[in-house]
């Protein structure tokens, strides 16, 4: 049998969507990683869960959720043609509870808090009749019209919102456009849901003009177009929270995981980016990632201490 040691990231990343029914209860998240030991990463490749919580035996089985094994049997490909089963390790990492963004209070100074016209990526905004704010990713010409992006949770919530304010709702004059569209977000209750809906993306936008928003990114510049994600890629990104260009990289490009957002409901995504470093602060969310080339390669959707989790941005879907 084949050493699990041996195996590359590849060879293991291809069987994660089998491995979905996990992703319930107590595990948040799922990818392919370095397993983990002593707080160091060895030179195996494991499918790494992220829990809320580690739990003994018996309080899993209190609680009902599943024993995850510490090694599970993949039909892995061979070069020569074939497959040959193969333990792969597990590494059960815990992130704590999920918690929704919280309303971010207004630190002094803050520039990306200041009401700017035409307002460029970076900037802090507020839809109104929501008690949290966001951030303004870009600013792009797609499908013939310029337009403004972010999270489908900063501006909409699946449409409950539609008037966008820059940097908040505290006078009319800050009021900036209206909402013109987003992707739907399938939520739930709580995190124990079988077979849920995948999300692809978190995102809406708004129809604008070259008065109401600018091209470029706070601190960034202008993005020159869109790119392809890619593991180590070294990326950018500006939050109005944050309040300054932070630097990292992509850790994974093949992140499965649940988000709380909107409240207190749940939302499945697959496909997300993870980055490798956590920087980002509630009030950062919306922030677009920008590689070394000026292309945009993702947007901001969720953050902790633990994780800080981002998703492509769709433009087909932007009508």
């Amino acid at each position: 049998m084949q050493l699990s040691k041996q195996l590359q990231r590849a060879d293991i990343e291809p069987h994660l969507n089998a491995l979905k029914g996990w992703l319930r209860g107590n595990v948040a998240g799922m990818y392919v990683g370095r397993k983990r030991k002593n707080g160091h990463d060895t030179d195996q490749w494991s499918v790494i869960l992220h829990v809320q919580y580690k739990k003994s035996a018996d309080r899993l089985a209190l609680d009902g959720d599943e024993l995850i094994p510490p090694f599970i049997e993949l039909p892995i490909a061979q070069k020569e043609g074939g497959h040959v089963m193969v333990k792969v390790p597990t590494d059960i990492q815990e992130i704590g509870p999920l918690e929704a963004p919280a309303p971010a209070e207004k630190p002094q100074p803050m520039a990306s808090w200041d009401r700017v016209r035409p307002a460029p990526g970076g900037y802090q905004i507020q839809p109104q009749g929501l008690n949290a704010t966001g951030t303004l990713g870009a600013s792009f010409a797609i499908n013939g019209q310029f337009r403004m992006i972010s999270n489908n949770h900063v501006m909409s919530w699946n449409g409950q919102y539609t008037r966008i304010y820059q940097p908040d709702t505290t006078a009319p004059v800050n009021y900036l456009a209206p909402v013109s569209g987003f992707v739907p977000i399938t939520l739930y209750p709580n995190s124990n849901q079988f077979n849920p809906v995948y999300n692809p993306c978190d995102l809406a936008w708004c129809n604008v003009n070259g008065l109401q928003c600018a091209p470029q990114i706070q601190g960034i510049g202008v993005p020159t177009g869109f790119a392809a994600p890619a593991v180590n890629m070294q990326v950018s990104y500006y939050g109005a929270f944050t309040d300054e260009v932070v630097h990292t990289s992509i850790a994974t490009v093949n992140y499965i995981g649940i988000v709380r957002m909107m409240g207190n409901q749940y939302a499945w995504f697959e496909n997300m980016m993870m980055l490798a470093e956590n920087y980002s602060m509630p009030g950062d969310s919306g922030s677009v990632l920008v590689n070394n080339q000026m292309q945009m390669v993702g947007m901001l959707v969720s953050g902790s201490v633990f994780r800080t989790l981002c998703c492509l941005i769709p433009t087909q879907l932007i009508q």
